[in-house]
This record gives C-alpha cells, structure tokens and sequence, in this order.
C-alpha cells in the first residue's frame, strides 16, 4: 500500500494518531489523492465521529487548509472563532457553502446544515443565537437536495 491508501484509511476510521503516523511516513497534507486534497476527502468521508474535528486539526497543524474561514471554524466546532467571524458581518449566516459529502448533498447548504451534518452543536448554538434559519433549503444536487438543517441532524 502507498502512503496515500493508508491516510486515506485512517481517515475512514478517524484516528488522529494514524494520521499523524502516516504524516510522519511521508504523507502529504496537501498533495491531491485520487483528484482530492486530503482534507476535502477527510471532510467527505462517511464516518461522524468525535474524533473528526481532531483528525481535522491534525491535517491543519501539519499544513493542510480548508480554504474557508467560515467552514473551518464550523467543522472545529470552533464558537469561539465563529463569533469572531458573525461580529465581523453577518452575511455570513445568508451565505451558500457547498463540500462533498457521502451522505447527502451538501451543494448550496447554510452553515447551520454543516452544524447538523457534522454534530457542531457549539457553534449550531451560536448560529441560532444570531438567527441562522433553522428552514432553510440547501439547493437541489440532481434528483436530491433540497434538505433543512433539521434533515441533516436525523440523516
């Protein structure tokens, strides 16, 4: 097996110490496997665990980058920085966010949806506190979409 295959398979199982053992490896953090950055594809896997936002911080303290202030500071369940970020404009709780997802859809969703999907209840609180939309639509994906944030927490 390659040093890909085997981050790709400690991020199916979200374990930070096989991240940061495969890292050590030779691993990159940020070279595309299979047409993904790591993150995007640790981000995308089927697995929700309590270990993910640490898998997470792992790729990012080893350079890895989400690219999105607002997604990261939802994926880390990061309140603290949300708020920093809701202070700064609240536009952010209007705008559309999309990521793969094995689940569903996740094209065109609010950052409560991403709250849902990924157990971010911290920050899921803040953004109700500053009137996120519990109703609010993600776009239609095909033939699926469409989901509230309510449909993320029961999926």
């Amino acid at each position: 097996m390659s040093v890909e295959a085997d981050l790709l398979g400690v991020f199916e199982t979200h374990s930070p110490d096989g991240i940061r053992k495969v890292l050590a490896a030779g691993a990159s953090p940020t070279e595309p496997i299979q047409g993904m950055r790591p993150v995007d594809s640790l981000i995308a896997m089927y697995l929700r665990s309590p270990r993910f936002t640490e898998c997470l911080q792992v790729m990012l303290d080893a350079g890895a980058t989400v690219g999105d202030p607002l997604l990261q500071a939802i994926l880390l369940d990061d309140d603290h920085g949300l708020r920093q970020l809701l202070a700064g404009s609240s536009e952010s709780l209007k705008r559309k966010l999309s990521f793969t997802s094995a689940f569903t859809s996740c094209r065109g969703v609010s950052a409560l949806h991403i709250c849902a999907e990924f157990n971010s209840v911290r920050c899921g609180r803040v953004l109700l506190e500053n009137g996120a939309e519990v109703n609010a639509r993600a776009d239609q994906d095909g033939e699926i979409g469409g989901h509230t944030p309510i449909f993320h927490t029961c999926e």
